[in-house]
């Protein structure tokens, strides 16, 4: 059962999985980051990068199709977003591995600072239902790049929250996932249990 779990993971089309406890953290979780570098890129197409955040909830239903039909409208550009996320994605990891591991990070810092203020223009308070303001977007769906807009503003926050002081990167082989440790003694030590936790046990035993 356990192994079963494992491949549908690592499979590149498989369905994503949302254990972060963030979607700027499951974000990143996109991908396993192994000490020779990213491995089983799961952004292999701009489909995939709206199916993720359609399932991330930072898109409803009508939003996702909006994209997928800005998608057809603006290939090239729907194409270069998918690069621009995988170029986020990168900066985003680097910058959650150094607050786990303490460490400066400023060339990466300067650079997500551009993109929340390239953000920042496109912020709307818009009605909910019932009427009360929240936080929206201007245009989002109407170009393939929107799509990155939420992701962005989501890190922001975490980034700049006391749950920094919670995040972790799984103790797994070859994984690299990072969560946000809500666990009640803190000390939750695997991105998921059944993948990463199985597998060392499984590892431990054949040692033994």
């Amino acid at each position: 059962m356990a192994s079963d779990i494992a491949q549908e993971r690592f499979a590149p089309d498989a369905p994503f999985r949302f254990v972060g406890g963030d979607p700027s953290v499951d974000f990143v979780n996109t991908a396993d980051w192994t000490p020779r570098g990213l491995e089983r890129d799961r952004f292999t197409s701009f489909d995939r990068l709206v199916e993720w955040a359609h399932g991330a909830e930072l898109l409803d239903t009508a939003q996702a199709r909006r994209f997928a039909q800005a998608a057809q409208r603006h290939p090239r550009r729907a194409t270069a977003t998918l690069d621009d996320a995988r170029e986020l994605r990168h900066l985003l990891q680097d910058l959650l591995a150094s607050v786990v591991s303490g460490r400066e990070s400023t060339p990466s810092l300067d650079r997500f600072n551009t993109l929340v203020s390239n953000t920042a223009r496109h912020v709307r308070l818009v009605r909910a239902p019932g009427g009360r303001l929240t936080r929206g977007w201007d245009a989002l769906g109407d170009a393939p790049e929107s799509l990155l807009w939420p992701v962005v503003w989501r890190a922001a926050d975490l980034l700049a929250s006391a749950e920094t002081d919670r995040l972790r990167v799984c103790g797994g082989v070859d994984c690299g996932w990072f969560y946000v440790d809500r666990s009640r003694n803190g000390l939750r030590r695997w991105c998921e249990m059944s993948v990463c936790g199985t597998a060392e046990k499984n590892r431990r035993r054949a040692h033994r």
